[in-house]
């Protein structure tokens, strides 16, 4: 990457460019370990210390953290080592024990926790940028609190983190409902092109002997994995092996859905194609507080051709009120081939998933939320016994993880032989 003036180059990872590119009020950079995130904010943090410092422009570059005791918990260090990483950074700053400038003047680094120091930061003047590092923690008030005081004409506010929890007030600020003028970008290790060896083994290693946190310590998910997890293993496995990622809709190909009805709560529904021994979950969709002609639309709406829909045993129950089964209700409402999940355990419904995702791609975006619960659901724990319960928690994961066990147990594809394999032709489907 090339920044001006006096056009010098930097080393970047290919897809932090884009996101440092143009003008923009917020960028916001997420992933796992060892993708560079970090190393590469205080690269350009320094970079536009320069730029701003060669036009004349004075004023602050703030890096914060939530917590931060000492300079020796703060990014003082990244930003020490990217400087002294190029020599025209490190002609144009000078760095002490406790201070970071630029040799005119005009550029200063300050560093602070916001969890103790909020008041002191609002009364700072002239912060052309802030960086927040490890940013998954930090709270709504602590951004109410501290944005506005980034007020300088073009200042920018970066934030890097690795996602941990998808009600963190980092996830619904920046990713959930982006501000105006946001620029984001998920980066994980392997876009890293300067991994290093020694996290590469780390990673393998962690993939194994600790698969329920791989996924988030080295892919960028959330923190989902509960002790107790049904399907670590299987969901970290399909990570690793990038089965999680864009999987398009297959026009010559039937869709089947998948239903955990809801009475008062939930209902989940997975739509997946069967391609050879592949199976493509292109879409999920879960809802509350909905009658059935609601998901009748979303069906209708998504515009797939429909193989058949699996829903539970109970379907054909007739409800009190009306003397209709939901069987009876779903036909009425235009969806047929509707096939009833034959009766299994839930332990062996389980195993049965369990064969399923080592086979199964999943759509990365569409999928989202059913990805999640799939790596959530786990067993019941008993706090009085001590013990883990022979049933799964009934909680939120619980509705597409059986949206998913109804799919497993039943569906049989007609043809092993039908259709091309995903890993060969993915990128051409239409």
């Amino acid at each position: 990457m090339t920044t001006s003036p006096n056009t010098k180059t930097i080393e970047l990872p290919p897809k932090l460019v884009d996101l440092f590119n143009g003008e923009a009020r917020y960028r916001v950079a997420y992933g796992g370990r060892g993708s560079g995130k970090s190393r590469s904010f205080a690269t350009m943090a320094a970079v536009r210390g320069y730029i701003w410092g060669q036009e004349g422009r004075q004023g602050q570059i703030l890096c914060a953290r939530e917590y931060m005791n000492s300079l020796a918990e703060s990014s003082f260090t990244e930003i020490e080592g990217a400087i002294r990483a190029y020599d025209w950074l490190e002609d144009y700053y000078e760095i002490g024990e406790r201070f970071i400038r630029s040799k005119d003047r005009n550029i200063e680094f300050t560093f602070s926790g916001l969890r103790r120091n909020l008041d002191s930061i609002k009364s700072k003047s002239r912060i052309l940028l802030c960086w927040i590092d490890e940013a998954e923690t930090v709270t709504r008030d602590a951004y109410d609190k501290l944005i506005p005081t980034v007020r300088e004409e073009d200042s920018e506010v970066w934030v890097s983190y690795n996602p941990e929890s998808s009600q963190s007030a980092t996830h619904l600020r920046f990713r959930d409902t982006p501000p105006e003028h946001c620029k984001i970008a998920e980066i994980n290790w392997r876009d890293n092109p300067y991994f290093p060896v020694v996290l590469e083994r780390e990673r393998r290693q962690d993939l194994e002997l600790r698969p329920e946190t791989y996924d988030h310590i080295w892919e960028g998910g959330f923190l989902t994995y509960r002790e107790g997890a049904y399907y670590a293993v299987e969901m970290a496995e399909a990570r690793e092996e990038e089965r999680i990622t864009s999987v398009p809709y297959d026009r010559n190909t039937g869709v089947i859905t998948a239903w955990d009805l809801g009475m008062d709560d939930s209902t989940a529904i997975w739509f997946a194609q069967y391609v050879g021994k592949e199976v493509r979950l292109i879409d999920s969709y879960e809802a509350s507080g909905h009658a059935l002609d609601h998901y009748a639309k979303v069906l209708h709406e998504e515009g797939y051709h429909y193989q058949s829909h699996i829903l539970p045993h109970d379907v054909r129950v007739k409800e009190l009120g009306t003397g209709k089964s939901r069987y009876e209700v779903l036909q009425s409402l235009g969806l047929f081939n509707i096939e009833i999940c034959p009766m299994m355990g839930i332990e062996d419904g389980i195993q049965q998933v369990r064969t399923t995702i080592p086979m199964a791609w999943f759509d990365k975006e569409k999928c989202d939320r059913g990805v999640n619960a799939l790596m959530n659901y786990r067993r019941d724990w008993d706090d009085v016994g001590k013990a883990w319960r022979g049933k799964p928690k009934h909680d939120w994961s619980s509705h597409a993880a059986d949206a998913m066990r109804y799919l497993a147990v039943g569906h049989r594809p007609v043809s092993a032989s039908w259709g091309e394999p995903i890993r060969r032709n993915i990128q051409g489907l239409a």
